[in-house]
């Protein structure tokens, strides 16, 4: 009988690497840590709440081990508060990331996560 708790391989299908921007653009502007982590430590207060283990996702990559993709995604259909949250700042908040970033940088992190999703030979 499978592990209930232990979410489906397939769920999740990411689009870029949010963790990659997020470090390029750390290193870029001293403020944007100030504005990223309070909402990264809101995520992680309503993960656990909902009982939501990013750990438990089965990775391709160890850099994905444990990634807020995997809280975001459970959230987005566990958490009502999450859902109005995130509709009232999650695209502002990617605009201006996205706005920090050249476009080569943004299409190596869509790279990254197409080849980090593919199924290992």
């Amino acid at each position: 009988m499978p592990d209930s708790n232990r979410p489906p391989e397939s769920a999740i299908e990411c689009k870029n690497c949010a963790l990659m921007l997020a470090r390029i653009v750390y290193r870029r502007h001293w403020w944007f840590p100030l504005l990223r982590e309070p909402l990264v430590a809101g995520m992680r207060l309503l993960a656990w709440w909902h009982r939501i283990d990013p750990y438990a996702y089965p990775v391709r990559n160890s850099e994905c081990f444990g990634c807020l993709r995997f809280i975001k995604s459970e959230l987005e259909v566990k958490s009502p508060l999450f859902r109005f949250l995130n509709g009232m700042i999650g695209d502002w908040f990617s605009a201006l990331r996205n706005s920090r970033l050249t476009p080569e940088e943004l299409a190596e992190a869509k790279r990254f996560a197409k080849e980090s999703m593919k199924e290992n030979p």
